[in-house]
């Protein structure tokens, strides 16, 4: 049998396609078995990380803010929180209530105070010249009193001398020695010395009735005066505790700061509207180091810890634009509040960073949780939708 006739050109043709056909095979496999290798050690070998968003995120200051609150109610008089962010020193008055009625009662009260400290100088003037007037008039009634008693023992003495005569007079007359007449003389003598005796006697003990009777009155009029003294010194006293007290409420209704830093909220008031007793007017934030509060859903318990890294995305400034800042978890809660677990992170300023570093700015947190193989990816997102179907199955 005759085969059928082929030029030489094409049969030569026909065997190279051949040839390279089978050649460009092996190649194909090759490359598709490199491929192949290569992603199946990407799936096994390769970690990728796993990260966690948190729900919501606030770069604060170390120290928390100090909220200032009213200690009590009334009308605003004066407003010295001009601006947000505005730096305050500790004791700075950031509002002042209306203390008219209380200064109106302390001019009141220290005219009283004018008029007693009128009353009592006069008063103890006059008290010590009464006290120097019943001394004097003390000594002066003892010395007429001395005197007295002084007259009275001379006339006691001259009385009992001449009572002597008279009756030596009587015995003379029995003797015939002296007349009637001279003994009746020196009876009647005698007896006026008695008399008298007994009169200055009776001015004597008069003379101390009057000085006792004097002095008790002097001492009653002292006793008066020296009462009134204490009445106003107390009322003066009473007067100067009132002031204090009521310096004391004004001073009560000047609302301070009670630390440096800076104003981070504030109450919008105007002079002449109302507060009420514990009525926040500001936050003042104190000096420190930034740091960043973040909540996160409490699938993330046990999964984020410290020593993590993050990156923080403030709301305010897009990270395609200024980028982010770095992270670092610090402390973790161990239980959720509200459904949000918090979490506490230092975070690193970048110098370069436009973006300001300052208290309340809020934003977003990504934290790296952790770094797997794609293939663990694959295998847990496996497990859980075994796992939710074998629950909607059951």
């Amino acid at each position: 049998m005759s085969r059928p006739f082929m030029p030489a050109g094409f049969s030569r043709s026909i065997h190279v396609i051949a040839t390279d056909g089978h050649r460009g095979s092996i190649a194909g496999a090759a490359i598709g078995a490199l491929l192949l290798g290569g992603w199946l050690a990407w799936f096994f070998l390769a970690r990728v990380g796993q990260y966690e968003a948190s729900v919501s995120a606030r770069l604060e200051v170390g120290q928390a803010a100090h909220r200032v609150e009213a200690p009590l109610g009334g009308r605003v008089a004066a407003v010295r929180l001009d601006l947000l962010g505005a730096e305050v020193a500790a004791g700075d008055v950031l509002v002042e209530l209306d203390v008219e009625p209380l200064r109106r009662d302390i001019d009141d009260k220290r005219a009283r105070l004018s008029a007693i400290a009128g009353q009592m100088g006069p008063l103890r003037a006059e008290i010590a010249a009464r006290s120097q007037a019943l001394r004097d008039g003390a000594e002066a009634a003892r010395a007429r009193i001395d005197e007295a008693k002084a007259r009275l023992k001379e006339a006691e003495a001259g009385a009992r001398f001449q009572e002597l005569e008279a009756a030596r007079a009587v015995r003379l007359r029995q003797d015939g020695l002296v007349s009637e007449a001279e003994a009746a003389r020196l009876a009647a003598e005698a007896l006026s010395r008695r008399s008298a005796t007994e009169a200055l006697d009776r001015a004597a003990a008069r003379a101390d009735v009057e000085r006792r009777t004097g002095q008790s009155e002097q001492q009653a009029e002292l006793a008066r005066l020296d009462r009134e003294a204490a009445s106003l010194e107390g009322e003066r006293l009473v007067l100067e505790a009132t002031i204090e007290g009521l310096l004391a409420e004004i001073e009560r209704r000047k609302i301070r700061s009670p630390i440096a830093g800076r104003v981070g909220e504030i109450t919008v008031l105007r002079a002449g509207s109302f507060v009420r007793e514990g009525d926040v007017v500001a936050a003042v934030v104190p000096p420190g180091e930034l740091r960043v509060i973040a909540e996160f859903p409490p699938s993330s318990v046990g999964r984020i810890r410290a020593g993590q890294a993050g990156r923080l995305r403030l709301d305010a400034f897009p990270w395609t634009e200024y980028g982010t800042l770095a992270t670092t978890v610090e402390r973790v809660a161990s239980e959720a509040q509200e459904g949000r677990i918090r979490v506490e992170l230092g975070v690193r300023p970048d110098p370069a960073s436009p973006i300001p570093m300052q208290h309340g700015l809020p934003g977003n947190v990504v934290i790296e949780m952790e770094r797997v193989s794609p293939a663990s990816l694959v295998l847990r997102a496996a497990g859980q939708i075994v796992r939710v179907r074998g629950g909607a199955d059951g």
